[in-house]
């Protein structure tokens, strides 16, 4: 397994822009994440390699309107973004409010889709307080509206990924859409525990440890 072709890799905050792609092209990670200033700089530094250049949405507290969603979404697809890693409206998650999910997933999908872009659609599930069902109703939305990838957590709120979060998508969700796990994956044994219950592909800021781990296991 090539544990680091699964790895979105996440930024250290002690890291330059510069010092953070330098290690993602000595691991050749999956995919980094650039915004629109450091985007052609990003470009230029990965161009002899694979590795795709991501960007996020409304990341991390999912507050945004969905014409601002849209708005955004479209603005990042123009710029020429591969992926967009993007967060559910959280009010709507929180209220179980499936018809605003349905809609904010379609519709986004629908954006990137006409625009060649992997959409990666982030529930935030530690926000489900355990409720299976719900996570199941959302996996079922995501059927209908055909995100790319239904990602479970942001790692940046209550909790992050957790083994029951996959194993509940990847029974309830079709096979054509991809499951990202994020959040809280510091170690190989664990990254492979979600994959090999369905994961996709992996956000991770240690992904130094996991590759170097890999090569032990």
């Amino acid at each position: 397994m090539e544990i680091n072709k699964y790895i979105d890799y996440i930024q250290a905050p002690s890291d330059s822009f510069e010092e953070y792609l330098r290690k993602a092209k000595e691991l050749n990670v999956r995919a980094i994440f650039a915004n629109q200033f450091n985007l052609q700089f990003a470009r230029e530094y990965l161009k002899d390699t694979d590795i795709i250049i991501a960007a996020s949405c409304d990341f991390p507290f999912g507050k945004a309107t969905l014409p601002g969603n849209l708005a955004d979404v479209k603005a990042l697809c123009e710029m020429g973004f591969k992926e967009i890693d993007y967060v559910l409206n959280q009010y709507a998650v929180e209220n179980r409010n499936y018809d605003y999910i349905a809609k904010q997933m379609t519709e986004i999908a629908r954006v990137c889709r006409s625009y060649g872009v992997t959409d990666k659609c982030i529930v935030e599930t530690g926000k489900l307080d355990g409720d299976k069902d719900a996570l199941i109703k959302i996996c079922q939305i995501a059927n209908e509206a055909k995100p790319t990838f239904l990602k479970t957590t942001t790692g940046r709120s209550v909790r992050g990924v957790s083994l029951e979060d996959i194993q509940v998508m990847r029974a309830n969700l079709d096979k054509d859409i991809k499951i990202k796990g994020a959040g809280g994956i510091k170690t190989y044994a664990f990254a492979k525990e979600l994959i090999d219950a369905g994961a996709n592909a992996l956000g991770a800021s240690a992904a130094i440890d996991i590759v170097e781990q890999s090569k032990n296991a």
